[in-house]
């Protein structure tokens, strides 16, 4: 038996929640509402550097925690909500 597209798909989306770091940029970008914010922001909010900051969206965005996007000059992260309405269907 292997597993299914979908039992997949929510492993990724557990995967990028399961580290201190990635559930902490979730609650701050949880917390700023449905726009999110801004990548600049994100930086000086949570003290992270650019990399480590960089490495651990990549791997929310992976798991479709998130939704980017660019404003002008600007990068935009904010909490895609989707992937949450599926844990009701395990």
């Amino acid at each position: 038996m292997k597993p299914t597209s979908k039992q997949k798909s929510m492993a990724m989306f557990f995967d990028s929640l399961a580290h201190p770091r990635r559930l902490m940029l979730f609650h701050v970008l949880r917390d700023a509402g449905q726009n999110g914010m801004a990548i600049h922001h994100l930086l000086k909010r949570t003290g992270l550097t650019p990399a480590t900051l960089s490495f651990h969206l990549e791997k929310m965005q992976k798991g479709r925690i998130l939704n980017r996007k660019i404003k002008g000059s600007e990068v935009w992260v904010s909490v895609n909500h989707g992937p949450f309405t599926q844990l009701q269907s395990l």
